[in-house]
């Protein structure tokens, strides 16, 4: 009999969380889990068709949808706000929840207090760090959902990512993709790229970029050859299209993950990242990318990679090996699934 999944929230093509579960469902499918999904405020009708042609199942949600049954949420604040009034109307079988931040939410907190939320699931070993201590001070035994890999699926039918190697010809394109947070953007961004010294022209271009992100960063400078977009104004394949290097530096939010990090992978950007947060979990220095210490030497590692295309090319191909040996494998990503789910189904019949 195979797994069944209740998914508290939906999937969408902009955001780390919901964009994660949208790669998770690919993976469940392949594996024939039944995926039951309940959007908790809202859902996009180009999602929804998307989801249906996977074979999952779409539900409106009332207080008693997920009686007895297994649900997941990935950091989803309505979803924790309703948990009295679930709980209330018939407990699920079990919860598996995942913050996707670096820190706890109160409700978050009430809900470990409450003992309402069975599993906890972390995208990194830097977020298990900072929530862990946490969550254990709520005086109620913490279950991990262990060995967890966030699935990256390149064939995905929402962001269609095509490699291309693609060396630099007319300019050196630097850049990043965001959302619209000023936590999110550094306030030296403009800097960093006017920084970068290549053999060719060079040209920056933002996606995600807006009010937020302009409040934090202000003008780019004059001489900057530069290009924004707002969120989802443009497929991210196009930003990737335009980009030699990707230079990511946050601006406060404390990355726990970095899923553009994996896209970047996966359309053969090579990326340039701070030294800290979870960026060393996914990133082996100078050989799939580059960890810096300093805004300077994100524009030195930059400029490197223009003038050295030979480099530039084996760190593509290498984060790429790494992206489809851990992120990308299957059978890699589902083996904890595996083992959590047969877990829960084995406690569950045991207490029936």
């Amino acid at each position: 009999m195979p797994f069944e999944l209740w998914i508290a929230g939906y999937p969408s093509f902009l955001g780390g969380a919901d964009v994660e579960l949208d790669h998770n469902i690919d993976l469940w499918r392949s594996f024939d889990v039944d995926v039951n999904l309940v959007p908790m405020f809202g859902k996009d009708a180009v999602m929804e068709s998307l989801c249906r042609e996977r074979g999952c199942h779409t539900h409106e949600y009332h207080p008693h949808v997920f009686e007895n049954k297994v649900v997941l949420s990935y950091c989803n604040g309505t979803f924790l706000e309703r948990l009295p009034e679930i709980y209330a109307a018939g407990p699920p079988a079990a919860v598996i929840w995942f913050n996707c931040m670096t820190w706890a939410f109160e409700a978050e907190l009430m809900a470990q207090r409450h003992g309402w939320l069975t599993y906890h699931g972390f995208i990194s070993d830097y977020q298990r760090r900072h929530l862990l201590p946490k969550l254990k001070e709520c005086g109620r035994p913490v279950r991990t959902f262990d060995g967890y890999m966030p699935h990256f699926n390149p064939g995905s039918h929402s962001q269609n990512i095509e490699f291309q190697y693609r060396p630099p010809s007319k300019w050196y394109g630097v850049g990043r993709v965001s959302r619209d947070d000023a936590g999110k953007f550094s306030a030296d961004m403009w800097s960093i790229f006017h920084k970068v010294c290549a053999p060719i022209p060079t040209k920056a271009f933002v996606l995600g970029y807006g009010p937020n992100a302009d409040g934090k960063c202000g003008s780019a400078p004059a001489g900057l050859d530069w290009q924004t977009w707002s969120p989802n104004e443009i497929p991210v394949r196009t930003l990737f299209e335009n980009l030699h290097c990707m230079i990511h530096k946050t601006g406060g939010s404390r990355e726990s993950f970095c899923r553009v990090i994996l896209e970047a992978s996966a359309f053969g950007v090579p990326v340039v990242v701070e030294n800290d947060y979870a960026f060393p979990e996914l990133i082996v220095n100078g050989e799939t990318g580059f960890l810096c210490d300093s805004s300077d030497e994100m524009s030195f590692r930059a400029s490197q990679l223009a003038f050295d295309e030979e480099l530039r090319s084996r760190i593509i191909r290498q984060a790429r090996e790494q992206l489809f040996k851990r992120f990308a494998n299957r059978d890699e990503c589902w083996a904890p699934w595996f083992r959590l789910l047969s877990e829960i189904g084995h406690t569950h019949s045991s207490q029936k």
